[in-house]
């Protein structure tokens, strides 16, 4: 006997329902179970509040220019079923009046990711619908909450990445059932090695968050918020610092990052590196005194001074660690006789530190670069998608300190082509784009423009020449030029105005690996495809092996650093639909109206 469908579903709004709404329960074949998402990001803090959710929205009010704002977006609230502010947990859907990073004690509130549980159902005409996994769901197919089970590893191996020893590590792994709504501690210990110390010991270990299920809300029916979904979160840490019983107190490098004092007498502020009830790590292990200038240490992951005590003295870390990391969580579940598997990933890492601005290159990007076919052009939507990269290239711009990152980056260059004098302003003669203190000046043509118009007074140095009304110069002058591209029809007359510049001064991105050379440095580099224009075949894909490609110049986006230690470019799709964009706008796009960008165009998945 077939059951009725229900129809009780009472979500607000126009929108039609989902096309699971009201299905049989029992109807169709399970092919399988999913989490979405199947990746996120948390974020560490010290507050019990997780933060709830808010969108990215565009303003575009004249008095203030264009902007990306935050608004409060419809949130996920935990109550405690006894009403004593314990487990087990309740959902409901609340919108906040308004955007706070701190709770009321001044605590940075963690960024804590939900992961509902769906499974995908397939009818008898071969159709595939994804269904959320609920408590009535599991019954209809014979089987409970109790059956599903949840297996969560948390592991922090950011010693273990520099010393390649396991006993470095810290790990924690929880296994519990779907109905177990006890709140479950990821306290992590590092794996037993023979004849290693452990660093972190399993009457010390180390707290990297917790994650908890929740129990049906069956009072609003909606398949909009999914009230009665299986949905597991992970809350990351308090973001602190642990360390050995040797971690109380030590300077401060007086240096930026990148920069280092000869291993003399310090100077400067003392801080505090840990507090003493963390003070929990072993002593006797080789992460306390790691040093990168070792000769057999790995100079992976890099940057290779990024841990404690990397640049003050004789660069010995100070076996510090902190409660970041990466978690693996996998659902099992038994159906007609078939086992389904479900995984999900998070990272947990410090918090957002500009959360209204959007960065030019996100993990989306880097997923989508990978994932997709080249983005095809549009006459509708492609001006959209490359005006709201630009406006996205300005607020990245926004937050960074060009004097500096140009002082490092030049720095770096003379040491990577072992230039004994980095002062030299014709070190670099004969190059183009300059590497040399002659970078983003007048003699870096074609590529510097206004850079030096809007700065007569730098000259030739790496280091900036401040004064009093002009502080950073350089940030000061790419914030204003960028800004002013975040317009639609400025950012059409730029782009139109002089494309071939425009060709020249985005630095081209990686070619992909079937297109690099067997030989780098001595085969040729691939070239981008710009048709007939031989004025332009010295452009070409770029090759992370070759030292050329290794070093930094003011091409967009201007020395600025990817993750993997070479200069950050755009993306391959974005760069690719850039190009295909500058072509079209040369021909039969040249006269075509602008549309008018999308009011919102991306939200915040927080």
């Amino acid at each position: 006997m077939t059951k009725e469908p229900d129809t009780s579903c009472g979500h607000a709004g126009t929108e039609p329902c989902a096309p699971w709404c009201g299905r049989d329960p029992e109807k169709g074949r399970v092919l399988g179970i999913f989490f979405d998402p199947p990746m996120a990001i948390a974020r560490v803090g010290g507050s019990k509040e997780p933060m709830p959710a808010y969108r990215w929205k565009l303003d575009e009010n004249p008095a203030r220019g264009v902007q990306t704002m935050i608004e409060p977006a419809p949130s996920l609230i935990e109550t405690s079923v006894r009403g004593n502010g314990h487990h087990p947990f309740t959902l409901s859907v609340e919108t906040p009046d308004r955007v706070q990073f701190k709770d009321r004690h001044g605590k940075i509130k963690p960024v804590a990711p939900f992961f509902e549980l769906w499974a995908r159902v397939q009818d008898d005409d071969g159709s595939v619908v994804r269904v959320p996994v609920t408590q009535a769901f599991l019954k209809a197919r014979g089987t409970a909450l109790r059956h599903l089970r949840f297996t969560v590893v948390a592991a922090n191996r950011k010693a273990e990445a520099r010393t390649k020893l396991a006993s470095c590590a810290a790990i924690a792994r929880k296994v519990f059932s779907a109905d177990d709504y006890r709140t479950h501690h990821l306290d992590a210990i590092s794996p037993h090695t023979e004849g290693q110390v452990p660093l972190v010991r399993p009457d010390a270990p180390l707290p990297l968050g917790k994650i908890r299920t929740y129990v049906a809300n069956e009072g609003s029916p909606d398949c909009r918020t999914r009230l009665d979904q299986v949905r597991i979160r992970f809350i990351p840490g308090k973001g602190d610092a642990y360390g050995p019983p040797e971690a109380a107190k030590a300077p401060a490098s007086p240096l930026p990052p990148g920069a280092f004092a000869p291993a003399v007498t310090e100077y400067g502020r003392i801080h505090k590196m840990t507090r003493k009830e963390n003070r929990i790590l072993s002593s006797d292990t080789p992460w306390l005194g790691y040093n990168f200038r070792t000769e057999n240490a790995p100079k992976w992951p890099t940057p290779m001074d990024s841990y404690d005590g990397a640049r003050v003295g004789s660069g010995n870390g100070w076996g510090l660690i902190d409660d970041t990391c990466d978690l693996m969580l996998t659902a099992e579940l038994a159906i007609d006789g078939a086992a389904h598997v479900a995984q999900a990933r998070a990272m947990a890492g410090p918090p957002d530190f500009a959360p209204d601005k959007r960065p030019m290159y996100s993990i989306r990007d880097e997923l989508e670069d990978r994932e997709l076919a080249a983005a095809e052009l549009d006459i509708d939507r492609t001006p959209v998608e490359i005006l709201d990269l630009f406006r996205r290239i300005f607020e990245t711009a926004s937050l960074v300190n060009l004097d500096q990152r140009r002082s490092w980056a030049l720095d770096g260059n003379a040491q990577l082509l072992t230039e004994p004098d980095e002062t030299n302003p014709d070190w670099d003669a004969g190059l183009s784009p300059r590497l040399g203190p002659k970078s983003m000046r007048e003699d870096d043509a074609p590529y510097a423009s206004l850079v030096p118009e809007y700065t007569p007074g730098q000259g030739d140095t790496i280091e900036p020449r401040s004064g009093a009304n002009d502080r950073l110069p350089y940030t000061q002058v790419v914030q204003q030029v960028h800004a002013r591209l975040c317009d639609s029809p400025i950012l059409r007359a730029f782009l139109l105005r002089d494309p071939d510049r425009v060709r020249r001064i985005v630095r081209p991105p990686f070619a992909h690996v079937g297109e690099l050379p067997r030989l780098p440095g001595v085969q040729p580099d691939k070239p981008v495809d710009f048709g007939d224009r031989t004025d332009l075949s010295d452009i070409t894909y770029r090759d992370p092996r070759a030292t050329r490609a290794q070093t930094y110049d003011m091409r967009m986006p201007p020395y600025m650093r990817h993750s993997m230690g070479v200069p950050l470019s755009v993306t391959r799709r974005q760069y690719d639909l850039l190009m295909k964009y500058l072509d079209k706008l040369e021909g039969e796009w040249k006269h075509t109206v602008q549309p008018v960008p999308d009011a919102h165009p991306t939200q915040a998945d927080t």
